[in-house]
């Protein structure tokens, strides 16, 4: 017997875009099969739908089947959810609502759905309501109940050796594991912002030559309303970006040669060598392949893989001398195996299965291999992990891959895949739906890229006794060198009083600073003392972590003050969290508030010592920046209550109040002067509509001649080019003023301006990247 994963009939990731805000035109990002799925390929818009009343129960019954048939989950889950508004106790509707939200990852109406089900039918007709609303409450990291309803399945289960009785005994000890205490963090995870992730799917995230990060995405175009405007246009495709000294550098969609008009592809990774690429070559049809080419030659298709005709996600590698390729298929063990075989040119013989102690029933997927350590890391739904595919890693030894090991620091509830290790380099990639990606709709629907790095223990720096002589340099090194340190400690947390600052609103800007905010946070202390169960509990909250994180605002201001007036562009990286007490939307707007309040706080702090750095005005050239990482978790720690009549504990209680923070994550350095050439880039990261604001790019001629720029002509009236710097001898340096007016629409944004200079046939292009938002 095959064992489906409650994510098989939609398997990862499902609905791996962002559905629409409408009924009519929704967007369900789905897939058929698992290892089609992997593809993300089959994505459409479901019928227009007119109004809810004027349709029958039927009706809407109707098209969700339809939408169930041409995989758009998401869709599906709409018309059922409408059907149900109409006759919300009819048994079929909700099994098959909930078979919907779980094939689109909406975690917390599958449970609820699932629940009811059982409750009424017992798993008389709906056999595995109970198995899939264990997965559910795994992917939703419930723990607990998933813990209970696994022993219930398991006990329901009459052969204790079937593959419904493995899972079971597995994902108890994926409960088990859940609630152990993790060791001590052996990697720092980091979620890459934007341009490479966006509000669609990214996955798949592959090293290449040049720092250059090689990944797929799911992309279409979109209308005014955030809707996909033609099915055709929904495609995946290779994309391609860089790490720049401004981060990382727009994405830039990679064409195939002339074989591959026609053909999507995905999941390319480059040979150890970096001769050619490996990759899935898709079919108009959806019939897929694994392919080969170098930079400059045609796609060539991997021949000795007739007996595996969904092959994908390939991996190349060298294994005891010899190449190797490994590969996902349908077959072996279970549902989705992982294989390999000898590479000899562009043909491979000897594929063997990789083994019963990596592969199962169920699903193993997304396989790599890092030579330096001799592990296979792959990703499975069926082992016992956290939630929904997690990441696994097996040794090879003696001529076969031991048992895997569930790779705890780097998972989540939700799917994670993809992994990829460089163990010399201690970095490595993988991609997770998990709450805090980039979604537009439902906080686990979409898939976003994660950078991972090793750390490595420290030791302080020996002082020597000796007075020396403070150089410039070594001035400018010392207050790099003071920031680095107070980052080892981040992230810097600084806590509000519920719904401050400007409570009842949905303005997304405050006049106030933090530094007030906090004073009236202390004036406050005595009511959260009487209110509160136990005040003794409080004070040491409030004294271990409020005070605590204004006393190291304090620090990480000292800290910046000689680094920015050395000249240095730095960007701080701030998320919002907030309390359940509110809706997601307006807690969204909250936290822009509070980090607004950190802004006021940077802008006026010693007399305004720092307004110059945050307007780009400084003579030195020196920058400072917030950069707005997306909301936090919308889960909030057990024990927060959002009963509003239980002010007790949601609001004046330590767990809710923990909730009610912003972080700065990250102190970014983002590196000197941009080089003159044709083709520059710089990022102005996020700015409001509607509220101008002014940027120094610094530029230097690594030239032999001198150059000279006579003026720069910009694409729009929202980017103006203020001035430019004088002639730039072989070595200078100069400042590109611009001012952003704020005319232009809330979105990513993407701005030319050629520079004309003197001598040059064509122009010197700048091109600038940002986010505006409200």
């Amino acid at each position: 017997m095959r064992y489906t994963h409650p994510n098989d009939v939609a398997a990862w990731p499902a609905n791996g875009g962002r559905p629409a805000t409408t009924l009519a035109g929704t967007i369900a990002k789905a897939i058929s099969d698992t290892w089609r799925c992997m593809l993300l390929l089959a994505i459409s818009i479901a019928p227009a739908t007119p109004g809810v009343l004027a349709q029958s129960v039927d009706q809407f019954t109707t098209w969700g089947d339809r939408a169930m048939t041409r995989e758009e989950y998401y869709g599906a889950s709409r018309f059922y959810a409408a059907a149900l508004a109409l006759e919300p106790g009819r048994l079929n509707l909700q099994w098959k609502q909930a078979e919907a939200c779980r094939s689109s990852n909406q975690y917390p109406q599958a449970i609820e759905l699932y629940h009811r089900v059982y409750q009424k039918d017992g798993g008389r007709t709906y056999r595995d309501a109970l198995r899939w609303l264990g997965e559910m409450q795994l992917c939703d990291g419930r723990y607990s109940d998933a813990l209970i309803t696994w022993n219930k399945v398991l006990s329901k289960e009459k052969d204790p050796n079937s593959a419904l009785a493995r899972r079971a005994r597995n994902a108890i000890a994926g409960c088990q594991l859940a609630e152990q205490e993790l060791p001590d963090a052996e990697f720092e995870v980091s979620h890459l912002p934007a341009p490479v992730n966006t509000n669609d799917s990214e996955f798949g995230a592959r090293p290449g030559p040049d720092s250059t990060l090689w990944f797929s995405s799911l992309r279409g175009d979109l209308n005014d309303d955030g809707q996909v405007q033609d099915t055709a246009n929904y495609r995946v495709a290779l994309f391609t970006s860089r790490p720049t000294a401004q981060g990382w550098s727009l994405p830039m969609q990679e064409q195939g040669p002339a074989d591959a008009i026609g053909h999507a592809q995905a999941n390319l990774m480059w040979a150890p060598d970096g001769a050619r690429m490996f990759f899935t070559m898709i079919g108009g049809d959806g019939t897929k392949h694994i392919a080969t080419r170098t930079p400059n030659s045609p796609a060539v298709p991997v021949s000795g893989l007739e007996a595996h005709p969904g092959a994908t996600q390939p991996w190349s590698t060298t294994m005891e001398g010899k190449d190797v390729l490994f590969f996902a298929s349908p077959g072996g063990e279970g549902g989705i195996d992982i294989w390999y075989g000898d590479l000899v040119g562009n043909t491979l013989s000897n594929i063997r299965n990789a083994g019963p102690l990596v592969n199962s029933p169920g699903n193993e997927s997304t396989p790599s291999f890092d030579g330096a350590t001799g592990a296979l890391l792959f990703s499975s739904d069926y082992h016992a992990g956290l939630g929904g595919y997690d990441i696994f890693q097996s040794p090879w030894t003696s001529g076969a891959f031991a048992a895997p090991k569930n790779m705890t620091m780097l998972n989540s509830p939700a799917n994670d895949l993809y992994p990829v290790y460089d163990a010399l380099s201690g970095v490595g990639w993988f991609t997770s739906n998990r709450i805090g990606s980039f979604a537009n709709k439902g906080e686990t629907c979409c898939n976003d890229i994660y950078r991972t790095q090793r750390l490595h223990k420290t030791t302080e720096a020996h002082i020597p006794s000796t007075p020396v002589v403070d150089s410039a340099a070594e001035a400018t090194s010392k207050a790099m060198d003071a920031l680095l340190r107070i980052q080892q400690r981040f992230p810097l947390k600084l806590y509000f009083h519920n719904d401050e600052p400007e409570p009842r609103t949905r303005r997304t800007t405050t006049s106030q600073r933090y530094g007030q905010t906090y004073d009236a946070y202390r004036k406050l202390i005595a009511t959260y003392r009487s209110t509160y169960e136990d005040p003794t509990t409080f004070d040491a909250f409030f004294t271990n972590e409020v005070e605590h994180g204004r006393k190291m605002l304090d620090e990480l201001i000292q800290a910046l003050i000689p680094a920015l007036e050395h000249g240095e562009h730095i960007t701080l990286d701030v998320r919002g969290h907030a309390s359940p007490l509110a809706r997601n939307d307006y807690n969204r707007n909250l936290s822009l508030r509070r980090i607004e309040s950190l802004r006021n706080h940077l802008y006026m702090v010693e007399g305004g010592r720092l307004k110059t750095y945050m307007d780009s005005t400084a003579t030195n050239g020196g920058v400072l920046r917030l950069r707005v990482l997306p909301f936090g978790e919308d889960r909030s720690a057990s024990g927060v209550s959002d009963d509003r009549n239980d002010l007790g504990r949601s609001v004046y209680g330590v767990e809710a109040a923990r909730e009610r923070r912003i972080e700065v994550e990250r102190v970014h350095l983002d590196g000197s002067s941009i080089p003159l050439g044709q083709a520059m880039h710089y990022s102005i990261d996020t700015v409001r509509q509607g509220v101008p604001q002014n940027f120094a790019v610094r530029v230097v001629n690594n030239g032999r001649t001198t150059l000279t720029i006579n003026r720069g002509r910009t694409s729009c009236d929202c980017i103006l080019v203020e001035s430019v710097p004088p002639t730039l001898p072989p070595g200078g340096s100069g400042t590109i003023r611009l001012s952003y007016t704020g005319r232009t629409r809330p979105g990513p944004m993407e701005r030319r301006i050629d520079l004309e200079v003197e001598g040059s046939p064509s122009p010197y292009t700048l091109t600038i990247h940002g986010t505006v938002i409200e």
